[in-house]
């Protein structure tokens, strides 16, 4: 058995008033709990460090993730998003003040309203995703290529598993569907 964890010790406390708990999928359940609980931190932790709010973020992330040319109606952004109408309109307007958005009509309806991706948007973006990557290579940085590449294939095979019986966990993109992946 491998050097326990701090799991293994919460595993052994409630071993005791949970006669019947199975410690391997307690184990394996709550890692990948505290491990997602560790990666919201980071997160959060790499975004203030920058002076950005996660809902910034998410606006920027799903107006890049609904592609070229990153325009899309607020209603639909505010569905992705998970957000009330109002709330989002309070929220675009903080990011067009700081010239990462910009809301332009649409060509085809004059009427309709599209919020859009400046470059400095994009660019602000790159710089958080770059952020984002260095600080979960620095996590995945305790295992060698090999378990990594175990460690991927045996998350996808969960995930593949969990998928045939049900919806999937990540919604193709852009394919209509109105809920881009998820920010990790």
């Amino acid at each position: 058995m491998a050097e326990p964890d701090s799991v293994d010790r919460h595993i052994a406390h409630w071993s005791r008033e949970l006669s019947d708990l199975d410690p391997q999928v307690e184990g394996i359940v709550t890692r990948m709990q505290m491990l997602v609980r560790l990666l919201r931190r980071n997160k959060e932790s790499w975004l203030a460090s920058s002076g950005f709010k996660s809902w910034e973020f998410e606006v920027l992330h799903h107006l890049v993730a609904a592609g070229p040319p990153y325009r899309v109606p607020p209603s639909l952004l505010a569905e992705w998003l998970d957000t009330h109408p109002a709330t989002l309109t309070n929220r675009l307007d903080r990011l067009e003040q700081t010239g990462y958005i910009t809301r332009v009509h649409d060509a085809g309806d004059r009427r309709r309203l599209l919020v859009a991706l400046t470059p400095e948007g994009r660019a602000v973006w790159e710089e958080r995703m770059e952020e984002g990557d260095r600080s979960e290579r620095v996590l995945l940085g305790f295992l060698d290529d090999g378990e990594r590449e175990l460690l991927d294939g045996l998350l996808r095979r969960l995930v593949r598993g969990v998928e045939e019986d049900g919806s999937p966990l990540m919604p193709e993109w852009p394919s209509g569907d109105p809920k881009p992946p998820a920010v990790s």
